[in-house]
């Protein structure tokens, strides 16, 4: 047919329609005649033209009654010279009967036939159909969505959502529209960072007087469209600024405890100083003039550079590092550093505790120099018994008075018998009793002295004084903290640090020497240091006690919020967030209970969360909890992100699970698994169960159309936890996440 039809074209040269680009058919009287090889095939007709080529009937274009009425106007009422190019959209049908739409370009053609250019646009018509329904689409969600947003052009509104309208207290967008901005009662107090990648070419900090007279903090972010509009976004932040003002203040108070710490504390980020208190700035006075900035290891000398960074590397993984001690140079201090992983703006740090010891480490060598001299008395001691058979009573006397010759200026030393009789003494010992002159001038008023002493002291120890004697001379050593009465010039009791020993005498009484110095500066360091952990302790947990009341208030305003809410979705979103809010209220409330502010008992807590949540829920179906949980500890950056997860599953189950049914069931398990082949760590596995209808079908953890799950999607990045959920007569959720075993050792 196609070689007949060739041949009813005269005057034009073989092949010319195959060389267009396009699909080509000549039409003559409502037939198709010819058609190029593009045409053939866009239709699929393999054997040529179809047996049928009608132009209306032949069922390869689909022609609607309006289409017909179309073309007799504009082209067959026409005459042929006064015909322009016509276009047509019509569906067509290719051989294997497949529906496609096209383009029909009419124009005039040789020997009185029709010229039909044929164009699929199918590709065309769907993604116009697809910008359409997204189009459709974004305006649904511009409606839904939690930011309010304003469309600006020319400094007047062009058009705004529904969050905008109840943010500012209006009904219609018709009482707002075509308004100046300026009506709308803001005030910008101050710029903001744009978010990167996001569009935003201007972001501010803004406050606006609604309609109903309420004062907003606004986060406002515009963004610029094609047509030179801006749309304005805008996050009601209010009360997060209260927040943040509330935290603010809460940080202040700590940065003061942290500045009157009696210990140095550093912050290390990467190995360099990020912060240091006044205490650590004035140990490393000598050291370096500023510390901010400058790499921690450099401060010290070639020879412990290595071991700071070992230890910084050690707590930067969260691993226990022992403390140790070292000497600064320049100023000669001795200090102990501990270390322990923190968080410094938002990034993992290095708190390093710096602990001045120089009095300690003086008091040990003091300690070391008595030892030494009880070493010596004693081998004296044996020396004198060596050569007592020929010189007893002389070298007796030698001995004692040796002895409190070569004992140091620190120490308080003397020898008694039995009831306090002072035998000698060294000039420490005089001076302490109130008395002068030499050891040999006044040994019975020593003696009365002492005896008052040991007497009047005995109610303020907890031990019997004259025993402790008794049994260094019956042999027994004997070393005890000794407390005495006030000092009489600075009015504090004083503290001791005695050593008895027996001296073994050949013949005459039985005698021991007495050697102390005096800790009662210790006594009172070791008592400001005590009083300083107690009240941080304190302060710590009244700032978690804050922390739970906000929280509290913040869930009783959403309370009285559902009252003025209408909207069931509203109300029901407003109990989600009360929700969420009553577990981290539940956090801080355990916290600021326990001695322990760092961590807290993982199995009641989630106990609390999971009961409060069932028992808030106005449901007909009676659910009973069931719990397996292993006593488990929980530090505040896991403990948070789980319970705001099991919040959400427990939420869900109860929204969904057991719906029409009388009664149902929720089992909450926590365990810690050991991990194979990793001895230092251990999993966290949270489960939760229930009995109900299960997870509808094709259910998908991106899903992103639900708060639920974008924050149990969130959280579960925080913890760097692993989900997953099971439909098999009932559900279960379970998340799991590793951690270090010795998170709370030391």
């Amino acid at each position: 047919m196609s070689r007949d039809n060739a041949r009813g074209v005269e005057g034009w040269p073989d092949g010319w329609m195959d060389r267009l680009p396009s699909a080509i058919v000549l039409v003559r009287d409502g037939r198709a005649i010819r058609a190029n090889r593009h045409a053939i095939f866009l239709f699929g007709w393999k054997g040529g033209l179809p047996e049928n080529p009608d132009w209306f009937e032949g069922g390869w274009l689909q022609w609607r009654e309006e289409d017909r009425t179309y073309l007799d106007v504009r082209w067959e009422c026409v005459p042929v010279v006064d015909r322009r190019v016509l276009r047509l959209e019509l569906q067509a049908m290719r051989s294997a009967g497949e529906p496609f739409h096209v383009e029909l370009r009419l124009s005039p053609g040789p020997d009185a036939t029709d010229l039909v250019q044929i164009s699929d646009i199918s590709e065309s018509r769907y993604r116009q159909q697809a910008l359409q329904d997204r189009e459709a689409h974004y305006r649904r969600l511009n409606d839904i969505a939690q930011e309010a947003i304003v469309q600006v052009k020319d400094d007047v509104v062009l058009d705004v959502n529904s969050r905008f309208l109840a943010m500012i207290g209006v009904d219609h967008r018709e009482e707002v529209i075509g308004d100046p901005v300026t009506q709308l009662g803001l005030k910008r107090i101050g710029n903001l960072e744009p978010i990167d990648g996001s569009g935003v070419f201007d972001r501010g900090d803004w406050m606006m007087q609604n309609r109903n007279g309420e004062v907003l903090n606004l986060d406002i972010g515009k963004g610029r469209l094609e047509d030179g509009s801006e749309v304005w976004m805008m996050y009601d932040i209010s009360d997060r600024k209260r927040i943040e003002y509330d935290l603010i203040q809460e940080r202040e108070r700590f940065r003061l405890l942290v500045q009157s710490s009696p210990n140095g504390i550093l912050i290390l980020v990467d190995d360099l100083v990020r912060y240091a208190n006044p205490v650590a700035a004035s140990l490393f006075k000598g050291v370096s003039p500023a510390l901010e900035g400058v790499r921690f290891e450099s401060m010290f000398p070639d020879e412990h550079r290595k071991r700071i960074l070992h230890s910084s590397t050690e707590a930067r993984q969260g691993r226990n590092v022992e403390e140790w001690e070292l000497e600064l140079p320049g100023n000669g201090k001795r200090i102990t550093l501990k270390w322990r992983l923190t968080i410094f703006d938002g990034q993992p740090a290095v708190q390093v505790n710096l602990s001045d010891v120089t009095d300690r480490h003086s008091l040990m060598q003091e300690r070391i120099r008595a030892e030494v001299a009880e070493e010596a008395n004693q081998q004296l001691t044996q020396q004198i018994e060596q050569r007592i058979a020929a010189e007893a009573a002389l070298h007796s006397a030698t001995a004692r008075m040796r002895s409190i010759v070569e004992s140091g200026e620190d120490f308080i030393i003397w020898t008694e018998t039995a009831d306090h009789v002072v035998t000698s003494a060294n000039r420490n010992f005089m001076t302490w009793l109130g008395e002068s002159g030499s050891g040999g001038e006044n040994l019975p008023e020593l003696s009365r002295l002492l005896a008052g002493q040991v007497d009047q002291s005995q109610e303020w120890n907890g031990f019997d004084l004259g025993d402790r004697f008794t049994r260094a001379l019956n042999g027994t050593p004997q070393r005890f903290e000794w407390a005495m009465g006030p000092d009489r010039e600075e009015g504090e009791r004083r503290w001791l640090q005695l050593f008895l020993n027996p001296i073994e005498m050949v013949e005459g009484t039985p005698e021991i020497s007495a050697i102390a110095y005096d800790i009662t500066e210790r006594k009172r360091i070791d008592r400001a240091i005590r009083g300083a952990l107690k009240e941080k302790e304190i302060l710590l947990q009244e700032v978690h006690h804050r922390v739970k009341n906000n929280l509290q208030i913040i869930n009783s305003i959403l309370n009285l919020q559902k009252k003025f809410v209408q909207d069931k979705n509203a109300i029901v979103g407003l109990e989600e967030i009360q929700n969420r809010v009553s577990t981290m209220s539940i956090i801080h409330e355990t916290l600021y209970q326990n001695t322990d502010v760092s961590n807290i008992g993982f199995p009641s807590y989630l106990t609390r969360i999971a009961g409060n949540i069932i028992q808030g829920y106005q449901s007909e179906t009676r659910v009973e909890l069931i719990t397996d949980l292993d006593d488990v500890q929980a530090p505040l950056d896991q403990a948070i992100p789980c319970g705001l997860i099991l919040n959400e599953w427990v939420s869900n189950a109860m929204k969904y699970a057991f719906e029409g049914r009388e009664s149902g069931t929720i089992s909450v398990g926590l365990k810690a698994v050991e991990v194979e082949g990793k001895p230092d760590e251990e999993e966290i596995q949270i489960e939760v169960k229930d009995d109900g209808v299960g997870l509808p079908e094709g259910f998908d953890w991106s899903g992103r159309d639900s708060l639920g799950l974008y924050l149990v999607q969130a959280l579960s990045e925080q913890l760097d936890a692993e989900l997953l959920a099971e439909s098999d007569g009932g559900t279960r959720f379970l998340v799991s996440f590793r951690r270090p075993k010795s998170l709370f050792d030391g």
